[in-house]
């Protein structure tokens, strides 16, 4: 049989869909499609022990529902921080009608509360919220305050949710709550000191509890310089006392700008009513422990203020004049009567500023040598100049360590400008004329 050109392509493309429906048949009969599991539901939150659960709707208030409470505040009095504190609340059915307790949920996380009913043996069993109480029912709310990082007034309340007609009945619970260490002074300030100095000062550690404690701190880097030495007074044969001495040395060597450094001390007294927890689900500490923020401002050998000269927004022509004051921290140095000074740019890739011949500089040396004041007096741009400029005044010191200071200046000047730019700094003391003229450029 003949067939025309068309009738083959078509018989063609039959078969070959044909094979390739088979291959793809044979293809899944041995790759079977893995299954997609299903998405793992998100459980709703549940509630902490004895909380109740928190899609109930309210019980609906019962006239004739009662519950009586034998005291609605307990307050604990003092207590050290760290200490778990715990009261059962008593209370009763007193209705006519039952009662129906809801929830019986902590305003705070540092308490948890459980809610159990006395049976007629006298034995207590956990209240599965929702069940009717009859009148008469011994019901017992036994509530915890976790005074863990709570310092003065420390209280919590509990809110009981019922058919009673006030559907909401609040207990509180209050204490007084001192730290375990007395510390004097409670802060350790070593002053200002330069880089060259040695300061010493001591804070004692006391325990308000009766009997002695070993002390020690916790192991991490201290600042260069530091040194932390802690001793007993007056130990017993275990090494323990009831006070300690802590002395704290800085320097030499420290390093300069402002220390701020936390002393962490613990002891060996176990904390009352420890727990693993500490109510916010971080671990807590097992014993009583403290803080004391030693703090310095630490000069350099050589120190200079402001650290930055700003002149502001000026216009072309505008005389301003800005203050610096340098002083020497070592004792075996002192400035020269006068102090060379030079303008640069603003890095040491750019060294050039341009508009150094527009400014002047004064210089006082104080009658100890130990510090200068220097002037540094825009004298007025050319009003070609728009825009900003910035610049380094290099002071040679002639200190062997720190032999030039630079100081970072800037500005903007802008043709027509009426505002009133930053008032200036004041002068430690009346300034002579200038010296030298125009301060020449690199």
């Amino acid at each position: 049989m003949n067939l025309s050109r068309s009738s083959s392509h078509r018989l063609a493309t039959l078969a070959l869909s044909a094979l390739l429906g088979a291959s793809a048949s044979a293809f899944a009969a041995q790759n079977p499609p893995t299954p997609v599991p299903a998405p793992t539901p998100i459980p709703s939150p549940v509630p902490r022990p004895q909380e109740g659960g928190g899609d109930q709707k309210p019980p609906v208030p019962n006239q004739a529902a009662r519950l009586e409470v034998d005291t609605l505040d307990h307050d604990f009095g003092a207590a050290i921080e760290g200490e778990k504190l715990s009261h059962t609340f008593k209370m009763r059915s007193a209705g006519a009608e039952p009662l129906v307790i809801q929830s019986a949920k902590p305003t705070c996380g540092c308490t948890v509360a459980k809610l159990e009913i006395r049976k007629e043996d006298g034995t207590l069993e956990v209240y599965k919220f929702g069940d009717p109480l009859p009148k008469g029912a011994q019901i017992e709310l036994l509530a915890e305050l976790n005074t863990q990082g709570k310092h003065q007034q420390a209280s919590s309340k509990v809110n009981v949710t019922c058919n009673d007609p006030r559907q909401v009945v609040t207990l509180g619970l209050n204490a007084r709550v001192d730290t375990y260490f007395q510390i004097t002074p409670p802060q350790l300030d070593l002053g200002t000191m330069s880089t060259a100095d040695t300061v010493e000062k001591v804070f004692t550690v006391a325990g308000k509890k009766q009997g002695n404690f070993l002390l020690s701190m916790e192991q991490r880097p201290l600042p260069d310089g530091m040194k932390v030495a802690m001793t007993p007074k007056e130990p017993d044969a275990n090494g323990k006392a009831q006070v300690w001495e802590v002395k704290v040395t800085l320097g030499p060597g420290a390093k300069e700008g402002n220390t701020g450094y936390p002393i962490q001390l613990k002891s060996d007294e176990a904390i009352a009513g420890h727990s693993a927890d500490d109510g916010h689900g971080h671990a807590a500490p097992t014993t009583y422990g403290a803080t004391v923020m030693v703090t310095a401002k630490v000069n350099g050998l050589i120190s200079f203020e402001p650290q930055y000269l700003s002149f502001g927004l000026v216009r072309p022509g505008q005389v301003l004049p800005r203050t610096l004051k340098i002083t020497a921290f070592d004792p075996n140095f002192s400035f020269a009567d006068v102090l060379d000074i030079r303008l640069v740019g603003p890095s040491d890739t750019k060294p050039e500023f341009p508009q150094a011949a527009y400014f002047s500089h004064a210089v006082k040396v104080a009658d100890d040598k130990k510090s200068a004041t220097i002037e540094l007096t825009l004298n007025g741009l050319p009003e070609t100049v728009d825009g900003s400029f910035q610049g380094r005044m290099m002071i040679k010191t002639g200190h062997p360590q720190k032999p030039e200071i630079p100081v970072l200046f800037s500005g903007v000047c802008r043709p027509g400008v009426t505002g009133t730019p930053p008032a200036p700094q004041p002068l430690p003391q009346p300034l002579p004329q200038p010296v030298g003229g125009g301060v020449k450029g690199q």
